[in-house]
């Protein structure tokens, strides 16, 4: 190993160490759009990226170094993972028979580093058994007070605690999904279709393509698995275009 190489370790080792508020999880879904990624990353500011190693192969193809690489290693270029070893990046490598998914792994590996968020990138599209598997990932910050987002170019999902709100959002779209047998207390103020204590009940699609209609508009639940999914832009979804 040659003295520079010594010295990127060093600083991996110390940037893998500190207490990072905000990580970002690339996992090994549809791609999400490069210019979106370059500028979620310059507005999130100081974090930690970690790439399953299939979003290190995403990342490669986006000019992005990761900090942390973690799964079995299956779709990633041998080749490149020898490069990013050499260059001092942290390498978990499980083995291909383990009873978790790449993504689960490095949510685990970023829940213990005790952030405030956590961002999931490129886990949608694919294989629908590993979306819906990661959508309910997002249930398990929930007991340690962690926020965890799903996030593409396109919109963000989340479960639910206790209340959100909305500020200048204007004709968006926003869907509500039970992920637990019933929801009850739900409470909609600034919505096109408000709901005041109402209930949704696991695999009915009541709550899906509300649209905010007030300046200032607010989401509360008392009880349940809320998911919400929210997007960015007006009338701008994945299918239209």
């Amino acid at each position: 190993m040659t003295v520079r190489q010594i010295d990127l370790a060093s600083v991996v080792f110390f940037r893998t160490n500190l207490v990072y508020q905000k990580i970002i999880i690339v996992s090994g879904g549809r791609l999400v759009d490069p210019v979106f990624s370059h500028k979620k990353i310059a507005e999130i500011g100081n974090c930690l990226i970690i790439c399953c190693d299939g979003g290190a192969r995403h990342f490669q193809y986006m000019g992005i170094k990761p900090d942390v690489i973690i799964g079995d290693m299956d779709s990633i270029d041998p080749v490149q993972l020898v490069k990013y070893s050499a260059q001092g990046i942290k390498i978990i490598d499980y083995p291909a028979n383990k009873d978790f998914t790449d993504t689960e792994l490095a949510l685990d590996y970023a829940m213990s580093l005790k952030p405030e968020e956590i961002f999931i990138w490129c886990a949608l599209g694919g294989r629908i058994d590993h979306t819906l598997a990661n959508v309910f990932l997002l249930c398990k910050g929930l007991e340690k007070g962690i926020r965890i987002y799903m996030v593409d170019e396109y919109g963000e999902a989340f479960v639910l605690d206790k209340k959100t709100s909305f500020i200048n959002e204007t004709g968006k779209t926003v869907s509500l999904v039970a992920l637990s047998p019933e929801v009850k207390g739900i409470n909609l103020t600034g919505f096109l279709y408000p709901m005041k204590e109402g209930k949704l009940i696991m695999g009915e699609s009541r709550g899906v393509s509300n649209i905010i209609n007030e300046a200032r508009a607010s989401i509360s639940v008392q009880h349940g698995l809320l998911l919400i999914i929210r997007y960015w832009q007006k009338d701008i979804f994945p299918e239209a275009l």
